[in-house]
């Protein structure tokens, strides 16, 4: 049944009432994936830290790991417009439309590729840096010293085959700032350590990584100006991964679509 508004009056006067029509839901979600990745972005710059405390060279690796993510969303839209509008062009043969508009996705899908891989390499890169910048440095004085220390304080837990205790006493002390973090934080010495006392090579590829967070949560917490940056962005990195995995379903939901 028809609705009708107005009064009947001359200034107000009845017309037929037509109700706008639901937004389509597929479209929606499509542009709420373009709009996830700036707001990833903006998390990562909101919660890193990329003042002078960063070395300069890690502040242009992940500013261009994130342009490079970000570009992405205008390549796609930009792709799909110009696509639609080929296949909306009467004067080309229906032939000749598909045929450019299938060009315009197929470069546009090419160029997605080619960045988001590039941002893949750029944020390892980031991560390796950023981690180096975050863990504590052991003097060389101090090694021989630290090395006697990590044995003792470890030797229970090695030699009764507890490796969920090792990780935990290596994550407690990797959570310090001492020579001992120090040693703990250097991932090759920690691999060889692991190895000498017989941790299988995947359970200590995972007692490092557990032990990395620890140094990198730490560092972000500490009172060292430079080594707090490093830290607090290398936290952030997890930003830009969730805009990178938005750009990718956004763009190509994008250009999968008539």
């Amino acid at each position: 049944m028809t609705e009708y508004t107005g009064t009947g009056t001359e200034e107000n006067p009845i017309t037929p009432y037509v109700r706008p029509s639901a937004p389509d839901p597929v479209k929606a979600a499509i542009a709420s994936m373009g709009a996830d990745v700036d707001s990833f972005a903006a998390a990562f710059r909101s919660s890193a830290d990329l003042s002078a405390n960063l070395p300069a060279d890690v502040r242009q690796i992940v500013s261009e790991a994130s342009s490079a993510i970000t570009g992405t969303v205008a390549t796609a839209t930009n792709a799909r417009t110009k696509a639609d509008g080929f296949r909306a062009d009467i004067r080309l043969y229906p032939a000749g439309r598909e045929a450019l508009a299938g060009e315009a996705i197929k470069d546009a899908q090419g160029k997605i590729s080619e960045s988001l891989a590039d941002a893949d390499g750029k944020l390892m890169i980031a991560q390796a840096l950023l981690y180096e910048a975050a863990r504590p440095t052991l003097a060389q004085a101090d090694a021989m010293t630290a090395r006697a220390d990590l044995d003792m304080v470890t030797r229970r837990t090695t030699t009764t085959n507890s490796p969920g205790a090792l990780a935990d006493t290596l994550k407690q002390l990797a959570s310090g700032s001492d020579s001992l973090a120090a040693l703990v934080a250097d991932s090759t010495y920690l691999t060889r350590f692991l190895a000498a006392n017989g941790v299988e090579s995947d359970l200590a590829q995972a007692i490092v990584t557990s032990v990395q967070g620890a140094v990198v949560k730490a560092a972000a917490e500490s009172g060292d100006a430079k080594r707090s940056a490093a830290g607090r962005t290398s936290l952030a990195l997890v930003e830009l991964r969730k805009a990178r995995a938005a750009a990718t379903s956004y763009t190509r939901h994008k250009l999968s679509r008539k």
